[in-house]
Parts: C-alpha cells; structure tokens; sequence
C-alpha cells in the first residue's frame, strides 16, 4: 500500500512539474501583429487581429488587405502572411533563422515558404502548381497553429525590423535589396514595400 501511494505522489510531481514547464515555455512566445500600415502621405490604416477561441487566423477577404504575423516561440521566429492580389488571396507561413536580435533590430533569413491557401504557379522557383488545400481552405480561412507544409516554394528573403517603443517596424529599403526580391518582383513584403508603406508590428499575445 505505501509502495502504491509513493508511486502514485512521483507521478503527481512529475505531472505537476511537466504542467508548469509547460506553461512557463507557453508563456515565453510572443505573437506580434502589423496593427497599422501608413503610407507616405501619412495616412494610416489600422488593424485588429482575427481569432476564434484565442486562436489566431485569417480570414481570405475579411479584411480586404495584406496582413502579417512574426511569432517569436522561445527564440524561434515565424512569419505568417496574407497579400491580396486583384484576383486572389495567397496566405503562407516560414521558419525563419536569426541574424540579428538586440534592443535595436531584429534580422530574420527564410527561404523556403509554405503555401496555406492561394497559388504561386507564376513564381519561376516555386514547387507548388495548383491552389493549396490547406484545413478549411474550402472557408476561406487559415489557422496560423495549422502550421501547413504541403505546398512549399523557395525563395531567399532578409528582413529587417527596426524595435522602437516596443513596436517592430519593417524596413523596406533593405528588404527591397534583396536580389530575389528585386529579380522576381515578389516576396511576402514585396506589395506593401515597392508601394512605399511602413508596416508596424505590436505585441497581441
């Protein structure tokens, strides 16, 4: 009986142990937002994230314009977008690796994408060859957990963010100088850079 009862209190510690390391690495990731898109003249569009259940998402044309996510779990970053086009919504997500992350910026490398929902055929570089049929694409929408890799394609991205008052800013000189960027016409921040907009990120979770 006291051989059980000891047995049965190691498994309540492990347990309890295991919770609160879960939770203490849950509450260390950081979900940044672009909250607001200026353009030159200063006009600003503002934003609020989509989520069901807590859960983050979005949403195909609810809002009608481009959004974007930077997850930082435990010092792995992610980047998760939507960019409308004229005739299509094309949502993805990338793994991204650190160059560079101090109290002034934070540099982040990908290059390899992974189509959500929406297709990249014209990309001369990338795999995928028909729409994504991502869970719920049939819905229009996209779980940023889903985390969906069935449809990658591969391009060499550098991004450059700027951390000013808590807030991540996009800098779109340097990301428009990357030469698969400039060469293709395309890339997850190509639409709001070559349009001349800053695009600013706040915390959200």
């Amino acid at each position: 009986m006291m051989n059980r009862l000891f047995f049965l209190f190691v498994i309540s510690l492990m347990y309890a142990c295991t919770t609160e390391a879960d939770q203490l690495k849950s509450s260390n990731t950081r979900l940044y937002f672009s909250y607001k898109i200026c353009e030159n003249s200063g006009k600003c569009k503002n934003s609020i994230p989509t989520k069901k259940s807590d859960n983050y998402l979005f949403k195909k044309l609810e809002p009608a314009h481009d959004e974007f996510y930077i997850k930082d779990n435990n010092g792995d970053f992610y980047l998760y977008y939507k960019i409308i086009y004229s005739e299509d919504v094309q949502v993805g997500w990338a793994k991204a690796r650190v160059d560079g992350n101090n109290d002034s910026e934070l540099i982040l490398n990908i290059d390899k994408i992974n189509l959500a929902l929406g297709g990249i055929d014209f990309m001369k570089n990338g795999y995928a060859s028909k729409q994504a049929e991502s869970k719920n694409f049939k819905l229009g929408i996209y779980y940023l957990e889903d985390e969906y890799e069935d449809f990658p394609y591969y391009q060499k991205q550098k991004i450059f963010f700027k951390k000013s008052a808590g807030e991540l800013v996009l800098e779109c000189n340097n990301y428009l100088n990357n030469s698969s960027v400039k060469d293709n016409f395309y890339g997850i921040f190509y639409g709001v850079c070559s349009e001349d907009k800053k695009v600013y990120f706040k915390q959200v979770k």
